[in-house]
Parts: structure tokens; sequence; C-alpha cells
């Protein structure tokens, strides 16, 4: 009698342990297809936004569709200049919409977190690293640096004798 209820306590213990393993195998395909729909959901909203981002930028391409039917002749260069300035800060604005911030590096120190130097110039009145000019400005996204700025930098020229002071 003891073994056969030692019997039917161990049938019922596998029976629940298939009930178990069903319920965790219905868990899991739950969690897959649950993992897919936000997957999905992700994907959707990035298109979203992408789509909206691109709509704010429709605009400045007309203009510049206007602008390159315009006939250029010495009586209206300075106003398509102007019209060119205008869309160019169109489009500036909408990039500072979407967090982007350009900046400017000419005059400061060179400092390689945030510019990225490309050609160096020699020079007797300006210290090491200094720098010249901009080949094309830097930008940050939401403060993290999206594109170093590319720069030329001086180089101090040393005087003969490798005596800087003078």
């Amino acid at each position: 009698m003891k073994i056969e209820n030692l019997r039917k306590e161990f049938l019922k213990i596998l029976e629940e342990n298939k009930e178990y393993k069903e319920y965790c195998l219905r868990l899991l395909a739950d969690f897959k297809n649950f993992k897919k729909r936000k997957e999905e959901e992700m994907e959707s909203i990035k298109d979203f936004v992408k789509s909206q981002t691109i709509l704010k930028f429709l605009p400045v391409l007309d203009n510049f569709e206007r602008a390159m039917l315009i006939e250029i002749n010495d009586n209206n260069v300075s106003s398509i200049k102007k019209g060119i300035e205008m869309i160019y800060k169109q489009f500036l604005n909408i990039l500072e919409q979407e967090g982007v911030k350009q900046f400017s590096s000419l005059g400061e120190k060179f400092d390689p977190s945030k510019h990225e130097a490309i050609s160096a110039i020699y020079s007797e009145d300006k210290e090491d690293g200094i720098i010249l000019d901009e080949v094309e400005k830097g930008y940050y996204y939401k403060g993290i640096l999206l594109r170093p700025a590319k720069v030329i930098v001086s180089k101090k020229i040393k005087k003969e004798g490798g005596d800087e002071n003078g």
C-alpha cells in the first residue's frame, strides 16, 4: 500500500511538472510575441519621428528649388545672395529645433575632443595650437559631439638656438 501511495504521488508530481512546463512554454511564447510587438512599435515610432523631421526640411528644399529657377543678372545678385542666406538660416533653425547646435572654433586653442586638425600653418606671432581657420564647422547634438570641427591650427616657428622667449 505504501508503494502504491508513492506511485500515485509520483504520478501526481509528474502531471504537475508537465503542467508547469506547458505553462512556462506558453509564457515564453507570449514573451517572444510581446518582444516582437515592442520592436515593431519602436520601428514604427522611429519611422514616424524621421518622417516628421524630414517634413520640417521640405520647405527648405522648396526654397532652394525656387532659388534655382531665378535668372541671375547684374540687378538681382544681392537679392539672390540675401535669399540664400535666408534659406541657410531657415535650415539652421530647423537643426536647432532638433537639438543640433553649430559651434565656431576660430581663435580658440585646439581641443582634440572637439576639433580635428587637418593642417598647420607656421606662425611667428601665434602660439602652438591656435585655430586659424575652420574648413568645416563642428556640431553638437543635445550636448554630445556630433561632428568635430575640421580646423587649421598654428604652429609656432621656433627661433634659432631653441630660445622662444626673445
